[in-house]
């Protein structure tokens, strides 16, 4: 991510990075994706972070899309949520097109019923990061900097730094 951030850096890009939902679980699988949502936050540019559930475990009727915040579902499994891929490619591609898209993290799952055509309320109906935070809003406070190893927080402190000279 760092990579690819850096041959970003002065350009105007919109950035939607795709994790997994149950990301800020410490259990140490999803570490790096956490932190790879951290190095896009800080490095200036507009993004969106999006956590999907299981893929492809949906039920035929099973397209109404639930947009959520704060990480809460961590069993591991499809219990935590499912989406269907074209619905997640479909949530993907708006969030370069929703404006009220930009700056928020948040999970994304789907329940029986049609998907949405317009998206522009889900996208609204949630809290944006706080400028400047390195964890989405509602995350747990649960992997500090101070704990991380030391290569990651000079990758971060690094990153900070470009976007402010920016």
């Amino acid at each position: 991510m760092r990579n690819i951030l850096s041959r970003l850096a002065g350009h105007a890009v919109q950035l939607v990075l795709m994790t997994a939902i149950g990301v800020t679980d410490r259990k140490g699988a999803h570490d790096w994706k956490r932190r790879a949502e951290r190095l896009v936050r800080a490095s200036g540019s507009p993004y969106t972070i999006v956590r999907p559930g299981w893929f492809d475990y949906n039920t035929a009727d099973q397209h109404k899309l639930v947009f959520l915040q704060g990480d809460t579902r961590k069993s591991g499994t499809a219990q935590d949520g499912v989406i269907a891929r074209a619905d997640l490619a479909e949530v993907l591609v708006s969030c370069l097109d929703v404006s009220t898209a930009q700056s928020k993290t948040f999970e994304l799952v789907s329940e029986q019923g049609a998907r949405q055509s317009d998206m522009e309320p889900l996208f609204s109906a949630l809290e944006g990061d706080k400028v400047g935070a390195l964890d989405g809003a509602k995350d747990p406070k649960n992997m500090p900097i101070t704990d991380e190893p030391q290569e990651i927080v000079v990758e971060l402190e690094a990153m900070i730094h470009e976007a402010r000279e920016a």
